[in-house]
């Protein structure tokens, strides 16, 4: 059962070194429509955890492996944050996976922060199996945390992956391998007092003795599923490389619970290899679908088409511009470097109108070329090497792929000399070095050096981005004259927009207005407060 999308009712705050007991039920959401976005409550009436008996433990341990068991290549969609938003998801599910994460929520803020629990998490009754996944560096948060989605979700995940700055500072994520008896007791509390079976994202060690332990302590600590990323803790950035499978293979022979192969899934065909390199019992990826959300169909079509269709998702499940952004830039990564005005577009619109305009004249610009013999050749030509790298007649050669089409949804390469290489046969030039030569151009023109242009050309741009929007004009609210907020779904100013939703209990992304299933005063009036006790 979901919670209803409006409880107005108050969070009572937890301190710090306490450890929640927390269980409700959820009222059942109403109306059979799966695109109805539902989201946690304010305040959530909780009753005393009650530790979990051995039978109860053993049915969360084989929930995952019966899943698996069940499916043929599993394919799951990783924690991406503000990338894995409901409407991505959903556009998944769509294009073949089977589980989806929900970008990783901070714990502390979601206990403790009401606003911050509304936002972070949305839901709908479709997007099933459904894993939620938090970073913490706290048992008792943690598990606060995962009693309040225990009954709205499939499964819960810690987070012991990011390798971000930002991770290390909030001592989450990968940084948190060296301290492994902090990680199992927030494992083992999940475990005895949570019914969702918990999970771990975990990156190798440099030393495979050292990543065998890990595993093995996580598994023990209680963790039914392990997802093991390919990559250390080091490599990310333009030092991410490539993933070991072998090293993944290492752990699925070692441990008794079903292991997830994370890394190097960018082509058709890649799912089927990885799965048979690693025996694995599934395979998560993210990068990968970014820049081609129908990676799982083993599908590659022409960007704008991808770009199109998750606009009309992210229409339906009401997405945030910055997603919507995010998306937009990934999908049509290499489309928008051939066409910078539209690049510069993508990074100050907001609104989704705007979106499907840019995507509009992406189709139109891309018609024009794709149309021509020698783009039609070009279509062929990659069309038949990717069948190649998807039956495995090739391997795929980062040189070959990269020469495709630029309107094709294609991997993402890193690696600079790969993308000059594969260029330099056709006497062109890379992006940077054409950005490079036309700043050196600026710079000799007006008798300053590389790096005083390139902070010109930045002060101009800012400047551009503030004119657009400084320019750009906003319809009229549809009830008064007062400009219509952006991204407003009813094209209403906010004091329009909050009284027509309160009155006809509708939804604003952009006002941030919840009236969809407003409950009646005599709930909102009940005294709803989390109780608190600690589990003996």
């Amino acid at each position: 059962m979901i919670p209803k999308e409006n409880e107005d009712v108050e969070v009572e705050k937890f301190e710090e070194g306490e450890e929640q007991a927390i269980e409700y039920e959820l009222p059942q959401a109403e109306g059979p429509d799966s695109a109805y976005i539902l989201r946690l409550p304010k305040v959530i009436t909780l009753e005393p955890a009650v530790k979990n008996t051995p039978e109860q433990i053993s049915a969360k341990k084989s929930f995952w492996r019966d899943f698996m068991a069940k499916h043929k290549n599993v394919r799951i969609v990783a924690p991406m944050v503000d990338q894995s938003e409901l409407a991505f998801r959903m556009f998944m599910r769509k294009y073949g996976a089977h589980i989806t994460v929900t970008p990783m929520i901070h714990a502390h803020l979601f206990v403790n922060d009401p606003t911050y629990r509304r936002n972070s998490l949305a839901l709908c009754e479709a997007d099933r199996p459904l894993i939620v996944q938090f970073c913490a560096n706290k048992p008792d948060t943690f598990l606060a945390a995962c009693r309040l989605v225990e009954g709205i979700c499939d499964g819960v995940d810690l987070n012991l992956g990011c390798p971000q700055m930002v991770a290390k500072k909030g001592r989450y994520g990968a940084y948190l391998q060296d301290e492994i008896d902090l990680v199992c007791s927030m494992v083992s509390a999940v475990r005895d007092y949570c019914t969702a079976p918990i999970s771990c994202k975990i990156r190798i060690r440099d030393c495979p003795k050292q990543t065998l332990e890990y595993a093995h302590r996580l598994v023990e600590a209680g963790a039914t599923m392990l997802t093991v990323h390919g990559r250390t803790r080091e490599m990310k950035g333009v030092d991410t490389g490539l993933a070991d499978w072998s090293r993944i293979r290492q752990v699925v022979e070692a441990v008794d619970v079903p292991v997830v192969a994370n890394g190097n899934i960018q082509m058709p065909g890649d799912v089927e290899r990885c799965l048979a390199a690693t025996g694995a019992a599934a395979v998560m990826s993210a990068e990968g679908i970014l820049y081609n959300p129908m990676l799982f169909a083993d599908r590659n079509e022409e960007s704008w088409i991808v770009a199109k269709e998750y606009l009309e998702y992210a229409r339906k499940y009401q997405a945030g511009t910055s997603a919507i952004r995010a998306h937009i830039f990934r999908i049509c990564h290499h489309s928008l470097l051939e066409h910078s005005d539209l690049r510069m577009r993508v990074s100050t619109e907001h609104g989704l109108d705007d979106y499907e305009s840019i995507v509009e004249e992406l189709r139109i610009r891309t018609r024009a070329i794709a149309d021509t013999e020698e783009a039609r050749q070009q279509i062929i030509s990659a069309r038949n090497l990717f069948d190649r790298i998807r039956s495995g007649d090739v391997v795929m050669d980062p040189i070959e792929v990269s020469r495709a089409p630029y309107w094709i949804c294609k991997p993402y390469f890193r690696l600079s000399e790969v993308a000059r290489e594969s260029i330099v046969a056709e006497g062109e030039k890379t992006y940077k070095e054409k950005r490079k030569e036309h700043l050196q151009k600026i710079a000799d023109e007006m008798g300053l050096s590389l790096k005083q242009a390139r902070k010109r050309e930045r002060r101009r741009l800012n400047g551009q981005r503030t004119t657009i929007s400084k320019r750009a004009k906003f319809p009229p609210c549809a009830r008064c004259t007062q400009p219509a907020g952006q991204g407003c779904a009813h094209s209403f100013c906010k004091k329009c927009c909050r009284w027509t939703c309160k009155q006809k209990a509708w939804d604003c992304k952009a006002h941030r207005q919840k009236f969809s299933s407003i409950i009646s005063e005599s709930a909102i009036k009940e005294d709803c407060t989390i109780q608190e006790s600690v589990p003996n």
